[in-house]
């Protein structure tokens, strides 16, 4: 039997937990936001996402300034314009640019 009682589990399990809760309710979003934006600029402020930030889930620092209140690619276009057909077929399915690597997430 694997163990799988590692941090990375927990976390994953945890984190999947409160997605649901904030897809069943938007109350929970009320209510994380503010704290989960508070970690993640602890985590950004001391270069846990790269030295530029250019990790942060947010968005790419280096392409802006990026909170839970501005996220990439729900609160901006793209500089990279909407991916087409002519398009890399990847971009199409998962919904990457190529240029900037945002992604879209496309409705169920």
């Amino acid at each position: 039997m694997a163990n799988n009682k590692n941090p990375q589990t927990r976390v994953t399990t945890v984190l999947q937990r409160m997605t649901e809760l904030v897809e069943a309710d938007p109350r929970f979003a009320d209510m994380f936001a503010p704290e989960l934006n508070r970690l993640l600029n602890g985590v950004k402020s001391s270069d846990g996402f790269g030295l530029h930030g250019e990790l942060d889930p947010r968005g790419d620092a280096r392409l802006g300034q990026f909170s839970l209140d501005h996220v990439a690619g729900v609160d901006d276009d793209c500089p990279h314009g909407t991916p087409t057909t002519e398009d890399c077929e990847l971009r199409i399915q998962h919904g990457v640019c190529s240029g900037c690597g945002r992604q879209t997430i496309y409705p169920r």
